[in-house]
């Protein structure tokens, strides 16, 4: 194989083997990330507030499976309305937390000191 010559007129031949192998790597990291997206449609996380007045149930790809309600919030729609908003957002925030640590996994087994 010829050697490859910058500008410069420096050699490049060692570089070439860190490029291919880094985009390696990078070929990789996104399988598994492809694959680990595709798997947040098993994960489900459940919330509960209001002592247990509403419960939603919902997948790492952010699709609610199931919501209750207690009956009695029905006569209150105030405090339902503040006890769903208070659930969802913390549903979002739990979602992305383990989205954020299924992510951080590939890319710590795979990359050079967790880059």
């Amino acid at each position: 194989m010829k050697k490859l010559k910058s500008f410069g007129g420096k050699n490049l031949g060692g570089r070439t083997k860190q490029l291919n192998q880094l985009q390696k790597i990078q070929e990789e990291v996104q399988e598994r990330m492809k694959k680990v997206e595709e798997s947040f449609s098993q994960i489900e996380l459940e919330v509960t507030v209001g002592g247990g007045a509403v419960k939603i149930i919902a997948t790492a790809d952010r699709k609610i499976k199931e919501l209750n309600i207690d009956d009695d919030l029905y006569e209150d729609k105030d405090m339902m309305k503040d006890l769903l908003i208070a659930a969802v957002n913390e549903l979002m925030e739990k979602i992305e937390q383990k989205r954020e640590e299924e992510l951080a996994k590939v890319t710590q087994e795979l990359l050079p000191f967790g880059m």
